[in-house]
C-alpha cells in the first residue's frame, strides 16, 4: 500500500536539531552508533562525542522518532571490558527514563580488510592500529574478523551487561 514505508538511518553525529520539527509521521527510525569515548577519540575521527550522541537520542525520541542504539563497531582493545562497561553505564545514566524503557540494541563486531588497513595506515598514520593478529583471523578474501573464542566471550559479556541495565529491552542482533 502506498505510504506504508519506513526509513532507518544510523549516524555517529549529534546534529539533529533540524530534524526535530519534521513531519516524519512516526515512520523514521533513528539509530545512533555508539562506542566508548576512547574509541571515538582514536578511531572515529571527526564524529560527535559520546555524551552528545546520547543527548541526540533523547531529543529524537521526544520529537516522536523511533530510536535505537547500534554499538558498533565493537573493537576488542586490551581494556575492552572496562571501556564497554563505562559506555553502558553512561548510556543508562544519560538516557531519559522513557528512552531507557523502550530502546533496542544492535551490536556489530568490527570486521577489517587488507584494503581498510592500507588506507587507514596511509591516511591516519597516528591512528590506533585496528588489526590485531592475535585476536583476528581471516574471514574471506582479504577480510579479517575476531577469532570465534574472543568474539563469543565478548558477545556473552555484552548481552549480559546490556540485560543487567536494560532488562526489558530487545537486542535485535549481534553480528
Amino acid at each position: 500500500a502506498k505510504g506504508n514505508g519506513q526509513i532507518t538511518f544510523p549516524t555517529k553525529f549529534s546534529m539533529v536539531d533540524d530534524l526535530l520539527p519534521l513531519n516524519h509521521r512516526g515512520r523514521t527510525i533513528f539509530r545512533m552508533s555508539l562506542n566508548p569515548q576512547e574509541i571515538i577519540n582514536t578511531v572515529e575521527f571527526g564524529t560527535s562525542p559520546l555524551i552528545k550522541r546520547i543527548q541526540a537520542i533523547n531529543k529524537m525520541y521526544e520529537a516522536g522518532y523511533q530510536v535505537g542504539i547500534l554499538i558498533a563497531p565493537v573493537i576488542l582493545l586490551d581494556n575492552w571490558k572496562k571501556l564497554y562497561l563505562e559506555l553502558l553505564d553512561q548510556l543508562y545514566d544519560n538516557l531519559s527514563e522513557k528512552v531507557r524503557e523502550q530502546i533496542s540494541f544492535e551490536v556489530i563486531f568490527m570486521t577489517y580488510s587488507y584494503i581498510h588497513r592500507a588506507i587507514n595506515d596511509q591516511a591516519f598514520p597516528d591512528a590506533l592500529k585496528l588489526y590485531n593478529q592475535e585476536l583476528m583471523t581471516v574471514r574471506g578474501r582479504g577480510k579479517y574478523g575476531y577469532r570465534a573464542e574472543y568474539r563469543a566471550e565478548a558477545e556473552v559479556f555484552l548481552r549480559e551487561e546490556i540485560a543487567r541495565r536494560f532488562h526489558t529491552n530487545e537486542i535485535v542482533y549481534v553480528v
